[in-house]
């Protein structure tokens, strides 16, 4: 348990630190939620993955670095970072 939850960054460092702390410049989160998932890990410096499966307009100023409709579209994704 961290105690805190996304997007604060504190929820994200305490998952780095149960990492060991790595490299983030590795990491992705993908989520389907861009309030929590993306708005995190933009704030945490992280790649960002928002997965759309219902192609949902993007309304707001929450600007994944990815997106994606299906799962299989994720190995697309990871080769590029």
């Amino acid at each position: 348990r961290i105690g805190y939850n996304k997007p604060k960054i504190e929820f994200f460092n305490g998952c780095f630190e149960k990492m060991n702390n790595p490299n983030i410049e590795g990491i992705i989160i993908i989520g389907d939620s861009l309030s929590s998932d993306i708005l995190g890990g933009i704030n945490a410096g992280i790649h960002t993955c928002w997965y759309n499966p219902k192609r949902s307009e993007n309304m707001t100023e929450i600007k994944p670095e990815y997106e994606i409709d299906s799962l299989d579209k994720i190995f697309k994704v990871l080769e590029e970072i």
